[in-house]
C-alpha cells in the first residue's frame, strides 16, 4: 500500500470505529455477566485497533473464508457465553451487549475490507438488539443510525479504491463518493426520524419518586383502585372473575412472580397474621423474615434485580420478587418492615412511583432440598413451629388424605411435591368462585366436594396437609409474572394476575415456593444445558421462522431458475443425459472423446445390451447436428427403448465410475 491508500484505508477503519462505538452508547455500553464495559474504556480500544490496522498492510486470512470463520467463531462464543449462564437472562440485550466486545477483538485483523463490513454488522446488532429492549435515549439511536450509514458508505468505497486492480481502472471519485454518503445520510435520517418516534420513552434511571420523563397519561391502564391486602383473608368467601385493570410494570430480567404478604394463622375458613410492629427501614436493608437463614446475605449487587412502576392508582405494600434483600425509592416516602419482610410504605404509594429492589431469589435446587432428608420437629425452631405448624380442628377426611397421599413419603421435599401434585391433577382452578356452603368445610369441599376453587383455596389446602405432616407451611400472595409489553420489556402486570401460593420451610434453605395449581415458574427445576439450549432456541423462534423462510424462498427460487433452465435445453440434449447417468451407474461413463453414436454404441456391446440402442444414438447425434426436434413417435420410440434397457440391466451403484461433465447439461462432442 502506498502512503495515501493507507490514509484512505484508515479513514474507513475510523468510520467503523466510530459506528461501533454510537451503537454501543445506543445500548447503554458492552459487557459479559452483568458487568458493563464503559463506553470511555471501548472507544480508546477501538481507536488502538485503528492505529495498528494503518500500519499493516498483510492478508490475515484467505479471501472468501474471513467472514465464514469469523462469524463460526463469533456464534459459538455467544453459544459458550450463554450456556455458562453468563447472562442476565434477556437473550437480545445479552448478544447486543456482546457484539461490541467483538468488534473490539475484531480490530486486529482490521483493515481488510470484509473484516470491515463484518465489524459493521456487528455495530448493527447492537443497535438493532438496544431498539428492541429498552435504550438510553432516542437521539442515541438516531445517532447511531448515522454515523453507521455513513461508516458503511466510506468502508465500502474507499476500500475499493485501496484494493488491487486489474489494468488502469481508475479509483472511486472522492465527489461520487461524498454525493452516495450524502444521499444515504438523508436516507437514514428520515428512518432514524420514524424509529425515535415509535420507540417508548425511556425508562427513568436510579430510584425515585417520579418517572422522569414518563406522563401518568403515558403508562398502561386501567389503573386498578388499590393494591392492598387486609390483616385478613376470607377463603370461603365468593367472588368475582377479576378484571384488566393495571397493577404494577415491573422491569426485570427474567419472570418470577412478585410476592406481597404471608399468612400465618388459619382459622378454619380465613388466614391471618400475627400481630406485628413493622420497623422503619434507614437504609434499604431488609432483614430476614421470620424462619428465613440464620446468616443474612444482605444487600448484594447479585440477585434479582427489579425496577417497580407502580400502576395502582394506591399501593399500601411493596411488591418484589422474592425475598427482597434492599429496597429503594424516593419522593419522601420511608419504608417499614413485617416479621416476614412484608414491606409497607408511607404514605401509600401512588400511581407513577417508582421503586428499585434487589431479591435473593434463593430458591434450592430439588437436589439440595431432597438431601435435607424429613424435617423432624426437633429441628424447627420455636419462632417457626409456634407460627407455621398451627391448625385448628381439621376435618378428619383431609387428614387422611394428606397421610394416604404424601404420609409414606421420606423426605419433607417429597411430601410437598406430592401433594402439589394431586391437588393440580385432581382439582380445576378457577378465577372466579361460589362461597363456600355454610355447613361445609372449605377444604374439604375444596378437596372432595366441588374440587375447584381459586387459588387461595388451593393453597390453603396444601399448607393445611402439610402441617397436618409437621412440615411448617405458609401461604404467601401476589402476582404471576405477567405479561410483556414486548420483546426484551417489562412486564405489565394486571389483577388477573392475582395469585397465591405455598412457602415451604427447610432447615438451612428457609422458605421454598411450591405452586399446586402449576401457574408459577417452577423455582426447583434442574436445568440441563440441553434445556437451556432448547428454552434459547425457544425465545429466538420468530428470527428462525424468518431464516427457514428465507431460505426454503430462496431454494424455490433456485429451483424454479434450474427448472426453467433444463426445459429450456434441446430433447435430445436432456435424453442423452439420461443416457450417460444410466451408463455411469453401471460402471461405463461416456468418455470426453465419444460422439453420442459411439457411446450408444460402446454401452450396447455389454452394458446395456440392447441392439435398439444404436438408433438412439444415431438418432440423437442427427438432432443434435441438424438443430430440429426429432418426430415425437421417433422420441417416444427412443424412450421406451432406453426404460427397458436399464430395467433390465440393474444399476451398479457401488461401482460408479467417474462422469466427464455434470448431469442434466450434457455437452455433445462433434463426430
Amino acid at each position: 500500500m502506498a502512503l495515501g491508500e493507507r490514509q484512505l484505508a484508515g479513514v474507513s477503519v475510523a468510520s467503523v470505529a466510530v459506528a461501533t462505538w454510537c451503537a454501543a452508547a445506543a445500548g447503554a455500553g458492552a459487557g459479559v455477566a452483568g458487568l458493563e464495559v464503559p463506553l470511555v474504556v471501548l472507544l480508546p480500544a477501538l481507536a488502538a485497533g485503528a492505529v495498528l490496522a494503518g500500519r499493516r498492510s498483510t492478508t490475515v486470512l484467505a479471501p472468501g473464508k474471513d467472514v465464514v470463520v469469523l462469524t463460526a467463531v463469533t456464534v459459538a462464543g455467544f453459544f459458550a457465553v450463554y450456556l455458562a449462564g453468563w447472562t442476565t437472562g434477556n437473550h437480545e440485550t445479552d448478544i447486543a451487549r456482546l457484539l461490541p466486545l467483538g468488534v473490539v477483538a475484531l480490530t486486529v485483523l482490521w483493515p481488510e475490507p470484509n473484516i470491515l463490513r463484518y465489524c459493521l454488522l456487528l455495530a448493527v446488532g447492537t443497535l438493532l438488539g438496544s431498539a428492541a429492549g429498552p435504550v438510553q435515549s432516542k437521539p442515541a439511536v438516531a445517532g447511531a443510525l448515522v454515523a453507521m450509514a455513513v461508516a458503511l458508505v466510506s468502508t465500502s468505497r474507499l476500500t475499493t479504491a485501496v484494493g488491487p486492480r486489474l489494468g488502469g481502472a481508475a479509483p472511486a471519485r472522492p465527489r461520487r463518493v461524498a454525493g452516495e454518503a450524502l444521499t444515504v445520510l438523508a436516507v437514514v435520517a428520515l428512518l432514524a426520524a420514524l424509529v425515535a418516534s415509535l420507540l417508548p420513552p425511556p425508562p427513568a434511571r436510579g430510584g425515585g419518586g417520579g418517572l422522569g420523563g414518563n406522563r401518568p397519561g403515558a403508562l398502561p391502564g386501567p389503573a386498578a383502585p388499590s393494591l392492598d391486602y387486609g390483616d385478613e383473608l376470607d377463603v370461603t368467601a365468593g367472588r368475582g372473575a377479576p378484571g384488566g385493570d393495571a397493577v404494577l410494570l415491573v422491569d426485570a430480567a427474567k419472570p418470577d412472580v412478585w410476592r406481597a404478604t404471608t399468612y400465618d394463622h388459619w382459622d378454619g375458613d380465613a388466614w391471618s397474621r400475627a400481630p406485628e410492629s413493622p420497623g422503619r427501614l434507614t437504609i434499604g436493608d431488609v432483614v430476614p423474615g421470620i424462619g428465613d437463614l440464620d446468616d443474612d446475605p444482605g444487600p448484594s449487587l447479585s440477585g434479582v434485580r427489579q425496577s417497580i412502576v407502580v400502576l395502582a392508582r394506591t399501593a399500601g405494600v411493596v411488591v418484589a420478587a422474592a425475598r427482597p434483600t434492599y429496597i429503594v425509592g424516593g419522593g419522601g416516602v420511608a419504608m417499614r418492615e413485617g416479621n416476614d419482610a412484608t414491606l409497607y410504605p408511607t404514605p401509600p404509594l401512588v400511581r407513577g412511583y417508582r421503586y428499585f429492589a434487589l431479591s435473593d431469589g434463593s430458591q434450592a435446587p430439588a437436589a439440595e432440598l431432597r438431601a435435607v432428608g424429613d424435617t423432624a420437629a426437633a429441628r424447627v425452631p420455636d419462632d417457626v413451629a409456634g407460627l407455621y405448624l398451627q391448625l385448628p380442628a381439621v376435618d378428619p377426611a383431609v387428614r387422611a388424605l394428606a397421610v394416604d397421599v404424601a404420609g409414606r413419603r421420606p423426605t419433607t421435599y417429597a411430601k410437598a411435591r406430592a401433594l402439589e401434585s394431586w391437588i393440580r391433577d385432581h382439582t380445576d382452578l378457577t378465577r372466579d368462585a361460589a362461597p363456600v356452603p355454610e355447613e361445609a368445610d372449605a377444604l374439604e369441599d375444596f378437596l372432595l366436594g366441588a374440587r375447584s376453587g381459586p387459588a387461595e383455596r388451593a393453597a390453603t389446602s396444601m399448607v393445611v396437609m402439610l402441617r397436618t405432616l409437621g412440615v411448617p407451611a405458609r401461604m404467601a400472595v401476589g402476582f404471576l409474572p405477567g405479561t410483556r409489553t414486548g420483546p426484551d420489556r417489562a412486564f405489565v402486570v394486571r389483577s388477573r394476575d392475582a395469585h397465591a401460593w405455598v412457602e415451604v420451610w427447610f432447615p438451612g434453605h428457609g422458605w421454598q415456593r411450591f405452586d399446586p395449581t402449576g401457574k408459577a415458574p417452577d423455582a426447583h427445576a434442574s436445568e440441563s444445558v440441553w434445556d437451556r439450549l432448547l428454552r434459547f432456541l425457544r425465545s429466538l423462534w420468530p428470527l428462525l421462522l424468518a431464516a427457514l423462510l428465507i431460505a426454503g424462498g430462496w431454494l424455490g427460487w433456485r429451483g424454479t431458475k434450474w427448472w426453467r433452465r433444463r426445459a429450456a435445453l434441446p430433447w435430445a440434449t436432456r435424453f442423452f443425459a439420461r443416457v450417460e447417468r444410466a451408463g455411469a451407474a453401471r460402471g461405463r461413463p461416456r468418455q470426453p472423446h465419444e460422439t453420442p453414436a459411439e457411446y450408444a454404441e460402446g454401452l450396447a456391446a455389454g452394458v446395456l445390451p440392447d441392439p435398439r440402442l444404436h438408433e438412439v444414438g444415431d438418432l440423437v447425434t442427427v438432432a443434435a447436428w441438424s438443430r430440429h426436434e426429432p418426430p415425437s413417435e421417433d422420441r417416444a420410440r427412443a424412450e421406451q427403448v432406453l426404460r427397458q434397457a436399464t430395467k433390465a440391466t440393474p444399476a451398479r451403484r457401488w461401482k460408479r465410475g467417474p462422469r466427464s461433465q455434470p448431469p442434466g447439461r450434457p455437452t455433445i462432442a462433434k463426430p
